[in-house]
C-alpha cells in the first residue's frame, strides 16, 4: 500500500472515530467540557447505602455533602436531556480517603457506630477523556440509643432548675443517640438558666459526659482493632448497643457566670438615628413607668411606646422578655431596625444590667401605583375574550395616630373591553386598620400571645357589565388576628412544634345590590343557574380559621382549617329570613405536605370543604322556598391553574350530572368539594440567570351540589354527593409544566389532560375519553398552583 493510501486510511479512521464521537456527545445524557487533557478526572460519583436505615434518602443527601469538593461535579442541564459537568475536578485518591473521613464523621455524630465505608473507583476511556467512576459503599450499623439521661450540676441552683425542667428535655430513653440531639439539650437548659437571671452563662460552662465504652466506640481517632474489643465487650453485656449522658458543669473561673443579674435602668430611643448619638442635654426627656424616654420628636406616644417593653427596672433578668421586647417593636412594622443593648454594672449590692433600647424609624407612608393587563376567557356571560386594563393603588401608613397603627387604603380602577368596546367598569376602594393589641369591651390577658392585632376592614366595589346589569357591594368586618407558640429563641429546642395562627372575626358584614336590565331576565329563562347567581345577597357572620405548618430536615407541613356561619342568629328574625339573608355552615381544610430534595420535590395537597344551607327564601311567585346551595360568591368551584387544571376554570361538576354539557361555558358552583393533588417538581437548565423548571402532575376531585332538573322540582341525582358514587364522580386529570423562575416571582404553563371525566361517567366510567395530542387543556399561573 503506498504512503500517500496509508494516510488517507489513517484520516478515514481518525474523522470516523471523531464524527462517532461527536455524534455520542451530542446523544449523550452527560458530556464533560473544559477537562484537563491528559488526566483522569471526576465524572461521576455514587454513595451506595446499604441496609434498612431510617429516612435513607435524608441520609443520602447527607452524606453527599461531606464528600470532598474536589469528588463533586457542577452539571448544567439543558431540557432534562443534554446535561454537561463543567470544568471537572481532575481525580486524586486523596480526595477518597478525606470524604471517606468526613462521612465517618457524620455516621458517628448520628449514633451509628462502627460503621463501614468502602470505596471503589474506575476508569473508563472514551477518545481521549478518562472518566473516572467513584462508588461509596456505605454500612451504617447499628444505631446507637439513649439508656439513662442525668443532670449532676456543680451549682445547686442549675441543678435545682434543670431537674424541674426535666420533662420538656429532647433526649428520651431508647430513642436514637445524636450529637446534635445534645447540643440541643444543652442549648435548652441554658435558655432555662437565662430564664432565671443568669445572663452571664454560655455553652462553655456546661458539657454532657457520655458512657466511656461507647464513646470510645464513636471515637474516630482510635484505633480499629482497638474499636473490635471493646464492641465485642459491649455486645457481651447487651444485645443492642445504649448509651448515658450526663450534663454536668466545668470548674467555674469567672464567679460572675454563676451570679442572677437583674434589670437596672431601661432607657428608650423611639427615634434613633445612625447619623448623630443622643444628647439628653440637646433632646427631649422624659420619664414614665420607670422607663426613660429621649426623643427629638413627638411621632410617637409615650404611654403606647412604654407598654411594649417588657424589661421591668428592678426585676430579674428574664431572656424571655428581651427577646419578646425586640420582637414587639419589629412586628409592629414602624421602625426598621430594633437593638437592645445591655450593659453591666457593679456599682450596687446585686448584678445590674442597664438596657439601651434605640429604635430606628421607618419611613412612615409608602405610596405604591400600578398598571395590569388581563384576559378573561371564562366570563359567564360572554362567549367571547375579554381584554381588561386596571389601575390600581395602594397607601400604606406604618404609624397612624402615633401609635404604631397601620392603615392601608387601595383602589383601583379597570375596565374590559370586547365586541361592543367598553364591555365592564369596575371601581372599588379598601380600608384597613391594623391596631397591634387587642380592643375589646374587656382586658383579655395576651402575654402568652405573639402579635395580636385588631383588625378593621372596610371595602366598597361597583361593576357595570353594560346591558346586563349593574352591582354595587358593601363589606365591613371587625376581627382580632394573633398568633400561638413559642418563639424560637424561647422554645426549648426539642424537635418542632406546630405555631398557630388563628383569625377570628365576631362581625362579618356583606351587601350586594344587583340591578339586572332585560337581557339578563332574557339569560335567566334559558338558564336557570342563573337565576341563583345574580340576586341580592346578604351575608351577617362569624369567621374562625386556624394556620399552621412544621418544618424538619427536609420536609414541610402545612395545615388550614376555617368555618365561617351566617344567620345564626339574626336568622331568626323572620324579614330577613325570608329576604336576601343567606344562612349556612361553611367549613374547609387544607393540608400542605412537601418534600424537598437538591434538585427536586414532591408536593401534595388535600382540600375538603362542606357547606350546610339551612336558609329559606321567596321565590319569583312569593313562595316560601328552602335554600339549596351556596350563594355563588361563598360557593366552592373547580378547574383553572390552581385547581384541577385539565378543565377551564369553574367548568367541572357538579359530580358526574350531564345538566350542563361540556361546551355549555356555564359556571358551575357546588356547596361540596374535594381535591388531592400531587406534583413532582425539578430542575433543568438555567438560561440568562432565570431557572427552567418542569412538573410532572396529577389531579383529583370535583364538587357536588343540590340541583334541579330545568322548570321542575326533580332533583339530579348524580349532581348531589354519594359515598357509593364517589368512584364515578371524581375527575383526574394529569400533565406536565414548564416554569420560569425569577426569584421574586414565578411563571407557570401547564398543559392537562382529561384522564378521567366523570361527565362520560357512563361510557368506560369517563376513562380517557377523548384523549389526543392537542385536546389538553393549557393554563397560565403565576406562582406555585400550591
Amino acid at each position: 500500500m503506498s504512503l500517500a493510501r496509508q494516510v488517507t486510511a489513517f484520516r478515514l479512521v481518525h474523522w470516523t472515530a471523531y464524527c462517532a464521537f461527536v455524534l455520542a456527545s451530542i446523544i449523550s445524557c452527560t458530556v464533560p467540557r473544559k477537562f484537563q487533557q491528559g488526566k483522569p478526572f471526576v465524572y461521576k460519583t455514587i454513595i451506595d447505602i446499604k441496609g434498612n436505615v431510617p429516612d435513607k434518602p435524608q441520609l443520602l443527601e447527607r452524606l453527599q455533602n461531606q464528600l470532598d469538593d474536589s469528588l463533586k461535579i457542577r452539571v448544567i442541564s439543558y431540557a432534562g436531556v443534554r446535561r454537561e459537568i463543567l470544568k471537572p475536578p481532575v481525580f486524586d485518591t486523596a480526595n477518597i480517603d478525606r470524604s471517606r473521613v468526613f462521612m465517618t464523621a457524620l455516621l458517628h455524630s448520628l449514633g451509628y457506630f462502627y460503621p463501614e465505608i468502602r470505596d471503589t473507583f474506575h476508569i473508563d476511556t472514551v477518545y481521549k477523556q478518562y472518566r473516572t467512576h467513584i462508588k461509596f459503599t456505605v454500612t451504617p450499623g447499628k444505631v446507637l440509643r439513649l439508656d439513662s439521661i442525668g443532670y449532676a450540676f456543680r451549682d445547686p441552683e442549675l441543678q435545682r432548675l434543670a431537674l424541674r425542667q426535666q420533662d420538656k428535655s429532647g433526649l428520651k430513653k431508647t430513642e436514637p443517640y445524636t450529637l446534635q440531639k445534645v447540643s440541643d439539650e444543652m442549648d435548652r437548659l441554658l435558655t432555662v438558666f437565662k430564664n432565671n437571671g443568669y445572663y452571664k452563662l454560655n455553652k462553655e460552662d456546661i458539657y454532657a459526659e457520655v458512657d466511656t465504652v461507647v464513646a470510645a466506640l464513636i471515637d474516630p481517632t482510635l484505633d480499629p482493632f482497638e474499636q473490635i474489643k471493646l464492641l465485642d465487650s459491649l455486645r457481651k453485656k447487651r444485645e443492642n448497643p445504649t448509651i448515658n449522658v450526663v450534663f454536668k458543669q466545668h470548674p467555674v473561673k469567672d464567679s460572675s457566670r454563676l451570679k442572677k443579674y437583674y434589670i437596672g435602668s431601661v432607657t428608650v430611643f423611639p427615634d434613633a438615628s445612625y447619623q448623630e448619638e443622643f444628647d439628653p442635654k440637646l433632646h427631649d426627656t422624659a420619664t414614665l413607668k420607670g422607663y426613660t424616654f429621649i426623643y427629638n420628636s413627638r411621632r410617637f406616644k409615650l404611654p403606647f411606646l412604654a407598654n411594649n417593653v417588657y424589661l421591668r427596672p428592678g426585676s430579674l433578668y428574664i431572656q424571655r422578655r428581651y427577646f419578646r421586647t425586640i420582637n414587639n417593636f419589629t412586628s409592629l412594622g414602624a421602625w426598621s431596625n430594633v437593638e437592645v443593648e445591655m450593659v453591666e454594672r457593679f456599682d450596687s449590692s446585686r448584678p445590674t444590667l442597664d438596657a439601651k433600647l434605640r429604635l430606628y424609624p421607618a419611613p412612615k407612608q409608602n405610596l405604591n401605583v400600578s398598571l395590569e393587563a388581563s384576559r378573561n376567557v371564562s366570563d359567564i356571560l360572554t362567549t367571547g375574550q375579554l381584554f381588561g386594563v386596571g389601575l390600581n393603588g395602594r397607601l400604606l401608613n406604618r404609624n397612624a395616630y402615633h401609635e404604631a397603627i397601620q392603615t392601608v387604603t387601595s383602589a383601583r380602577f379597570g375596565i374590559e373591553l370586547g365586541s361592543q368596546f367598553i364591555q365592564t367598569l369596575q371601581a372599588s376602594l379598601a380600608h384597613t386598620i391594623s391596631f397591634p393589641r387587642f380592643i375589646t369591651p374587656f382586658k383579655i390577658k395576651t402575654d402568652s400571645l405573639i402579635n395580636p392585632r385588631t383588625l378593621l376592614n372596610l371595602n366598597t366595589a361597583y361593576t357595570d357589565r353594560l346591558l346586563l346589569f349593574k352591582s354595587r357591594s358593601f363589606n365591613a368586618s371587625w376581627g382580632y388576628e394573633w398568633v400561638k407558640g413559642r418563639r424560637r429563641e424561647d422554645q426549648d429546642l426539642v424537635g418542632q412544634r406546630w405555631r398557630k395562627t388563628w383569625q377570628w372575626i365576631p362581625l362579618n358584614y356583606e351587601y350586594t345590590d344587583v340591578l339586572k336590565t332585560d337581557s339578563l331576565r332574557h339569560l335567566e329563562n334559558k338558564i336557570s343557574s342563573y337565576r341563583y347567581a345574580f340576586n341580592n345577597g346578604l351575608i351577617m357572620s362569624q369567621v374562625l380559621s386556624m394556620s399552621t405548618g412544621v418544618e424538619k430536615n427536609n420536609k414541610l407541613s402545612v395545615l388550614r382549617a376555617r368555618i365561617e356561619s351566617s344567620g345564626a342568629l339574626v336568622g331568626f328574625i323572620k324579614r330577613l329570613e325570608e329576604g336576601s339573608l343567606a344562612r349556612f355552615v361553611k367549613l374547609d381544610g387544607e393540608f400542605k405536605h412537601y418534600i424537598n430534595h437538591p434538585h427536586a420535590s414532591w408536593a401534595f395537597r388535600a382540600f375538603a370543604g362542606y357547606g350546610l344551607v339551612y336558609g329559606k327564601t321567596k321565590d319569583s311567585f312569593g313562595n316560601i322556598v328552602n335554600e339549596n346551595n351556596l350563594p355563588f360568591f361563598k360557593a366552592f368551584t373547580a378547574g383553572g391553574p390552581y385547581s384541577m387544571r385539565a378543565w377551564p376554570i369553574r367548568r367541572l361538576g357538579p359530580g358526574s350530572s350531564s345538566l350542563y354539557p361540556d361546551t355549555s361555558g356555564i359556571d358551575r358552583f357546588g356547596k361540596m368539594q374535594l381535591e388531592f393533588n400531587t406534583e413532582y417538581r425539578f430542575n433543568i437548565t438555567t438560561i440568562a440567570g432565570i431557572k427552567v423548571n418542569s412538573a410532572l402532575f396529577v389531579d383529583m376531585g370535583n364538587i357536588w351540589s343540590t340541583e334541579f332538573y330545568p322548570g321542575t322540582n326533580t332533583k339530579v341525582p348524580e349532581a348531589s354527593f354519594k359515598l357509593s358514587r364517589l368512584y364515578k364522580d371524581l375527575a383526574i386529570g394529569a400533565g406536565s409544566s414548564l416554569r420560569f423562575d425569577f426569584d421574586f416571582f414565578l411563571i407557570r404553563l401547564d398543559w392537562a389532560y382529561k384522564i378521567k371525566d366523570p361527565l362520560y361517567a357512563n361510557l368506560s366510567d369517563g376513562w380517557l375519553h377523548d384523549i389526543r395530542i392537542l385536546n389538553g387543556q393549557f393554563q397560565l399561573g403565576i406562582g406555585h398552583p400550591f
